[in-house]
């Protein structure tokens, strides 16, 4: 009898464990109006602390310079961040017009995310050719920003290899947003910012319009 009681009991207790913990693979809202998923076991997993490929730092958001590049503070540095995986409509490019939900994307990552601690997860390829850090960041009470962007319909999926481990996930992410009308799939689309290509791949619209 206390064999029948105790396993229905262990579920419960795993479930709501695993949900505390940010574990689940449902969708959520949350009370601040926006969708959480839950953090891909690959970020999880990294354990060694330190600027390297395969590693994390817990650093401070001190500035917001568009809704996909950030810059912290980690030891009395500062380091410019670009967000892995993501592609937020361009407010601050040179020679490129402020796109559509570009101010949108960069307000949405201004509130969640400065002046803010922030742990920046980093994959195989550490810096971009600007010298930018390229992370993951994960925000306080388990919020993932760069799917947060890609959920919410603020960014667009963009992998650049050798950063390609969570390709699928943010796929997926990218699949669920549009589907919903979330963001700026929500807007018609000659007013959305990206647009498939030949390939079916969704670029920015500006570099459709010089190619063709």
């Amino acid at each position: 009898m206390k064999k029948r009681v105790a396993a229905p009991i262990l579920a419960v207790v795993l479930a709501i464990g695993g949900w505390f913990f940010g574990f689940n693979n449902e969708s959520a809202k949350t009370s601040r109006g926006f969708t959480t998923e839950s953090i891909p076991e690959q970020i999880l997993d990294v354990k060694k602390e330190g600027l390297a490929p395969n590693k994390y730092i817990n650093a401070y958001v001190v500035k917001v310079t568009d809704g996909d590049t950030l810059e912290v503070t980690y030891k009395g540095e500062t380091q410019k961040v670009r967000l892995l995986c993501v592609d937020t409509p361009e407010s601050v490019k040179q020679g490129v017009e402020g796109q559509p939900y570009s101010k949108e994307a960069s307000e949405f990552t201004k509130k969640l995310a400065l002046n803010q601690p922030a742990k920046l997860v980093f994959d195989k390829g550490l810096r971009d050719r600007y010298g930018r850090l390229l992370a993951y960041v994960v925000l306080k009470d388990d919020v993932f920003l760069n799917a947060v962007l890609v959920r919410n319909g603020y960014a667009r999926v963009e992998i650049v290899s050798p950063n390609s481990s969570l390709k699928d996930y943010f796929n997926e992410l990218q699949e669920k947003a549009i589907q919903e009308k979330e963001g700026f799939w929500g807007l018609k689309k000659e007013k959305q910012p990206f647009l498939p290509d030949k390939s079916g791949k969704y670029v920015p619209k500006y570099k459709l319009e010089e190619a063709s």
